[in-house]
């Protein structure tokens, strides 16, 4: 009798324990590193906000304010990278934490699966002029990207701009809102490229060429152009009350 009971209890809990598997989930969100998506700085900017909202990558139920993208969702926040975030990444890969060589086209931070694969392919971050024409950024709360005051570029704890020069084979073909730039017409259209040419390091944001500028608006428009297509990356922060 003893031995039955005992068998039963083996049963019950085995029945149970499979039950827990099959209730359970587990979810990530991981780029297959082939081929990126790509938009101008206005539609990654509002497209990655609606990541979290119904219909959206997560698939749940936030609803985006259309305007300044905050939503009432404290627990869970999808956002277009800004530019010290891209920062914070990289400087990292360069420590001891993470992969000691330059970074290739298609390899990770890390040197290893665990890392975050790097595409040297022309990347927007979220960071302007602070009267950026980009009106979703523009409009934006500050939370969801950085902002720069011409004439000059000042430093943002973690931006990877000015402190990197020869960094791993850092390419900035021109240094971001410079003093040169005569026009505002060509500050406020320029937003910041990065892994531009050969490095994760590298920057650009030169978004309009000033040569021969009013004689040929449309085609002298520069790779930082606000209004061009490149590829970008999600950030997803999760926890309580943020």
């Amino acid at each position: 009798m003893k031995k039955k009971k005992m068998l039963l209890l083996i049963l019950m809990m085995t029945i149970g324990i499979i039950m827990g598997k099959e209730n359970s989930s587990q979810a990530a969100l991981q780029s297959n590193g082939g081929s990126p998506a790509t938009k101008d700085v206005n539609g990654w900017i509002t497209g990655i906000r609606q990541m979290q909202t119904t219909g959206g990558t997560l698939g749940l139920t936030d609803t985006i304010n259309g305007t300044n993208l905050t939503s009432d969702n404290k627990n869970l926040d999808i956002h277009m990278q800004k530019n010290t975030e891209y920062g914070a990444m990289v400087i990292l890969s360069a420590s001891s934490y993470g992969n000691p060589n330059q970074i290739a086209d298609g390899q990770t931070t890390t040197g290893n699966e665990t890392g975050v694969k790097m595409k040297i392919n022309k990347e927007w971050v979220a960071a302007g002029m602070s009267n950026t024409a980009a009106a979703s950024m523009k409009n934006a709360v500050g939370r969801y990207k950085n902002q720069y005051t011409a004439p000059n570029y000042t430093e943002k704890i973690g931006d990877a701009v000015a402190t990197i020069g020869g960094w791993h084979a850092t390419n900035p073909t021109t240094v971001w809102i410079s003093s040169k730039d005569k026009y505002d017409e060509v500050l406020v259209r320029s937003c910041l490229l990065r892994a531009y040419n050969g490095s994760i390091f590298s920057y650009y944001g030169y978004g309009y060429d000033d040569t021969d500028w009013l004689y040929d608006y449309a085609a002298k428009r520069r790779d930082a152009d606000y209004r061009k297509t490149w590829s970008s990356r999600a950030v997803v922060v999760v926890g309580s009350g943020i």
